[in-house]
This record gives structure tokens, C-alpha cells and sequence, in this order.
């Protein structure tokens, strides 16, 4: 028995994280000035003049240089951009999948049955999946005539154009 997907993985729908709505940028561009005072404070606490080296203060000075440090850097990866979803149609198992990250890091956002979708709208080379209570599932461009003409029979098959 062989199974056959089309999957289209550069495709990807609008996603809250990655919109430019400016508070997510707003709040991404605070983590990232405050990661980098950190970073910049744990170094110079070691360049501040007139320090004190004795024995105790160093130690002190270390602990905390390390402490800063790290959590400079982990406000730094905080506000690594988010990576995007893409959309996966199957039209053998007739589904639509969103999937986030790429290799073994792959995690599965949300599947859904082309049957369980909401009504389609079909724009030239642009199919968009919508679900039942009005929000955007899916936004495709197939510009390949094949996988378009696959993904349009599935929907119609199941009463969606």
C-alpha cells in the first residue's frame, strides 16, 4: 500500500508572533536592550575604576558578574524571533496540518480535517482555509498546477468550494 502527501512547507498562515503589530516587536526589542546592559554591567564590574581586589569582594564580584551575565544572555535568546508554522496539506489523509520547526524539532501546532473546515475560498493560485467559527486556518499559494488541482478536488469532494 503506498500513501502519497503533498505537503507544502513554505507556505505559512498568519501567525499572532509573527505579525507586525509592534507590541511583540516593542517587547522583543526591550528584552534584547535590557540583555544587553546585562551583558555590558557583568563586564563592567570588572573595569570599574578604583575597584577593591581583596579576597572577598572578588569572589563576590565573580558570583555576581555570572549571575548578570547569564541572565543577559537568556533575555538575549528570549527575543530570538519565533520560528514561523507551516502548512501541510495531506490530501490522502485529507487534513491540514500546522507544524512549527524543521527536523527532529518539529512540533505539530494543530490538525484539522478538510472535512471539519469552515467553507474555502478559491483566488487564482491563492486557497484559503477557513474553520467553522470565521478564523483563518490556512492561507496557500500553490503555484504548482498539480498540487493545486489536488488540494481544489479534496475540498470539493467534501462540499467546501
Amino acid at each position: 500500500m503506498t500513501a502519497f502527501t503533498d505537503t507544502l512547507p513554505d507556505i505559512a498562515p498568519a501567525d499572532p508572533a509573527r505579525t507586525v503589530d509592534g507590541q511583540r516587536m516593542l517587547i522583543r526589542g526591550a528584552q534584547r536592550l535590557v540583555g544587553v546592559a546585562l551583558v555590558l554591567a557583568a563586564f563592567g564590574l570588572w573595569i570599574e575604576p578604583g575597584a577593591i581586589w581583596d579576597a572577598d569582594l572578588a569572589l563576590f564580584k565573580f558570583a555576581l558578574s555570572l549571575a548578570i551575565g547569564f541572565a543577559g544572555l537568556i533575555c538575549l535568546q528570549s527575543a530570538r524571533a519565533v520560528v514561523g508554522v507551516e502548512v501541510e496539506i495531506d490530501t490522502v489523509r485529507r487534513e491540514v496540518r500546522l507544524v512549527r520547526g524543521s527536523g527532529r524539532a518539529r512540533t505539530l501546532v494543530s490538525r484539522t480535517r478538510i472535512r471539519d473546515l469552515g467553507p474555502a475560498e478559491w483566488c487564482g493560485a491563492m486557497v484559503r482555509l477557513w474553520a467553522h467559527d470565521g478564523a483563518l486556518v490556512a492561507e496557500v499559494a500553490l503555484s504548482d498546477p498539480a498540487l493545486r488541482k489536488g488540494l481544489i478536488d479534496a475540498l470539493r469532494d467534501e462540499g467546501k468550494l
